[in-house]
Formats: C-alpha cells, structure tokens, sequence
C-alpha cells in the first residue's frame, strides 16, 4: 500500500498532538496559524479546540503546576523541608574539626508523615511535621498550631 507523503505528514501530527492533548496542554487555539495549516489539510476538525488558561502571573502558575504534581499512590504533596505546623526549616551550621577546619553543614528538620487525630474536624489529618512538633501535639491541640501558621486542615484530611 502506497500512501501520500502529505496524507502521512498529517497523521504523525495528528499523533503528536493527540499525545500533547493528554497532558491537558492546549492542542489548536482559536485563531492560530497552527490551526490555519491544519484546516487547509482537513485534519483542523478533528482536533479539539481548547481556550487558553488564564494565568495571571509566573507565580500562579508555578502554584497551580505544585498542586498538580501531587503523586496519586502516595497522595503526598510537593513542598519544602518545613514543618507544616512549626515552620521549622534548615539550618546553616558549620562543622568544625580538631584542627579548626570549618566546612558548611546543612542542619536538616526532622520531617515525619504522620497521621494525626482533629478533633475540631472529627478525622484524621495527614501532616508533615517535624518530631518536635510531635512533642508539642502532646501539650497543645492540632487546631491551636494549626490557626497560628494560618493551615487550612481540612486540606489534608485523610480518605
């Protein structure tokens, strides 16, 4: 079976965009000079028309692209080494030897996943907190460490 040369060229860029358009990403905009040599070859109708997203900063988008990102076997989401009820975060150190020698340490937090009970939400909330903060839910509630770093908990309420 012979098969044009154009006929081919359009099925692989229908293949590539078909492939784009899995990761949600806009395959043929209203308006576009991609879109015009598309309908010319025909293949324009059988593509979907996607709006552009409205983003209005570097920022947003960088936020959005975070909380896309979170892995569905583990549901745990993308973020720094910080506490999420102390805000502990690394520390600068030096590590000094015999000889006076000093070479950069980073002191990390220790960071655990717990699962913790709310009582004010009647579940349990899935955290990443360091161990010192461990310590402190045995004199404090969830709630009250919760509301002083302004944490939305029920964001990480557990299924």
């Amino acid at each position: 079976v012979i098969v044009p040369l154009s006929m081919l060229r359009s099925a692989v860029l229908f293949a590539c965009l078909a492939a784009v358009s899995a990761f949600n990403v806009p395959v043929a905009l209203p308006g576009s000079k991609v879109t015009a040599a598309l309908s010319r070859n025909g293949v324009a109708s059988m593509l979907p028309t996607v709006a552009s997203p409205q983003r209005s900063s570097a920022l947003e988008s960088l936020q959005m692209a975070c909380t896309t990102a979170r892995t569905t076997k583990t549901r745990q989401q993308p973020c720094r080494k910080e506490c999420m009820l102390l805000k502990k975060r690394a520390n600068n150190g030096m590590s000094v030897s015999f000889s006076h020698i000093r070479n950069h340490k980073m002191q990390n937090v220790n960071l655990q996943w717990k699962r913790v009970w709310w009582a004010e939400g009647n579940s349990f909330v899935r955290l990443r907190i360091s161990t010192k903060a461990i310590k402190t839910l045995k004199t404090k509630t969830v709630q009250e460490l919760a509301s002083r770093v302004n944490l939305d908990l029920n964001k990480y309420k557990s299924r």
